[in-house]
């Protein structure tokens, strides 16, 4: 939202907004000259308003919404809006369940310095855009970080798309994987004829709907370009090398020629990250001597591991892993970036349906980090169902102290009702040398750099 009203701006067009709570983002619009009220009443919306753009969160009684409707004012969601907006501009969409965020922000930075001149629109913040979550060009290529929830990204018709991964995410949304990737296949439907799919080969969920998919898409003339580990890649990752602070690999090619290149974020999951970006630039022209230092430059964007703060022998990062699969994979990084160090995360689940629903697969995610506090989950606006109402985070902790007793583990484990009571026990647990890992989707961000103050 806050990268639309940017946008706007920067075309000449009025913006006035409103959030429920102040934040970075809304302090960010107000230093902007954008007026920014906290709360919503239906006075919020001028007079002269042409447009109301919200997001998926806020909800259709909302009073301002509901004063929208009273004035006959258009109303569309974020997607909806630029869409629209992007309509007759060549759109390269980066979708899949994790990932999303670094891969755009990647590609992004091939496409700027390989001459292309895009526009980027993240989810998260990249320390080198000006504009925090948006990068303004002047060509007509706009680089979109594509949201599935709500199928949002099948308001683009996009010219590539980026299929990083496909799993059950989203549980309000998605009663099951099938449906999930059926909104992945109605996106691939709506690939412009003669354009490209950039697809994880190592997915299976992926590799499936490919498979499924290839021969209508290639009678269309789009070209799908695979990427991943595996042999069966059209381009591929090989002799991977993960030491403290650095990983490197060879990308061989489709012509089969091999460039070492390195990364300076840590995850297996950060070089496929990696991996479909290059295979999308490359695909554009950018050439591996233009892409290499680029990439060797990169540190990460807001809030995927993001170390924040450092000092007393103690490494405190930040990171948005809100579902099993991405809390494994951040947790598995840090042992390795961070060889010989003990693990402490704090982790806040984002949203109770989702807890519930992927409740089972939470259990073993946190199974190689050496302290775990469980904060309260966190509530989303607008998203919530009375029926999870009951869902909490002790029946986490609970369940994850059950596991570990079968599993002859005995460890730290503890509940916090909220993030000042995480910062405590997190005042408590700690001792030097220990990696911090301050872990979820909602506000529990606000607490990092707090954690090394006494």
């Amino acid at each position: 939202m806050s990268g639309l009203a940017k946008l706007l701006v920067r075309a000449g067009i009025q913006v006035s907004g409103s959030d429920a709570a102040a934040s970075l983002l809304t302090k960010e619009l107000l230093r902007k000259g954008i007026k920014v009220q906290i709360g919503h009443a239906a006075e919020h919306i001028p007079p002269d308003t042409d447009l109301v753009i919200y997001s998926s969160a806020v909800p259709e009684q909302n009073p301002e919404r509901a004063e929208a409707r009273h004035r006959n004012i258009d109303q569309r969601n974020n997607f909806q809006f630029l869409g629209q907006w992007t309509a007759d501009d060549r759109t390269l969409v980066v979708c899949g369940t994790h990932g999303k965020s670094t891969t755009t922000a990647l590609a992004g930075l091939f496409l700027i310095q390989g001459g292309l001149d895009p526009t980027v629109i993240v989810g998260s913040r990249v320390p080198s855009f000006a504009e925090g979550n948006v990068r303004f060009g002047q060509s007509d290529l706009f680089v979109i970080e594509g949201d599935e929830y709500e199928r949002h990204f099948l308001e683009f018709h996009p010219t590539a798309v980026i299929l990083n991964n496909i799993e059950l995410d989203h549980t309000d949304i998605f009663p099951d994987v099938a449906t999930m990737s059926d909104a992945f296949r109605a996106l691939l439907h709506q690939v412009k004829d003669g354009g490209l799919v950039i697809a994880n080969a190592d997915d299976p969920r992926v590799g499936t709907l490919i498979g499924e998919e290839r021969s209508r898409l290639e009678s269309r003339g789009v070209k799908i370009k695979t990427f991943g580990f595996g042999s069966h890649a059209d381009v591929q990752i090989i002799d991977h090398v993960i030491r403290p602070g650095e990983q490197t690999f060879a990308w061989r090619d489709e012509l089969g020629l091999v460039s070492r290149l390195s990364l300076h974020v840590p995850g297996r999951m950060n070089a496929m990250n990696a991996a479909g970006a290059i295979a999308l630039a490359t695909s554009f022209g950018v050439t591996l001597d233009i892409i290499r230092p680029v990439l060797a430059s990169f540190h990460g964007i807001w809030r995927r591991f993001e170390k924040v703060a450092e000092a007393g022998g103690i490494t405190v990062i930040s990171d948005y892993a809100h579902h099993p699969t991405a809390i494994a994979a951040t947790i598995e990084a840090a042992k390795q970036w961070y060889p010989g160090r003990r693990i402490v995360v704090c982790f806040q689940p984002h949203h109770r349906n989702r807890t519930k629903q992927l409740f089972f697969d939470f259990i073993p995610a946190f199974d190689k980090a050496d302290v775990v506090i469980f904060m309260e989950v966190y509530d989303v606006t607008g998203r919530e169902q009375k029926e999870d109402e009951a869902v909490s985070s002790r029946d986490l902790l609970e369940a994850v102290v059950r596991h570990d007793t079968e599993r002859g583990i005995t460890r730290p484990l503890e509940y916090a009702a909220n993030p000042q009571e995480g910062l405590a026990a997190l005042h408590r647990h700690r001792s030097s040398g220990d990696v911090i890992i301050v872990m979820g989707a909602g506000d529990i961000f606000e607490i990092a750099t707090e954690i090394i103050k006494t």
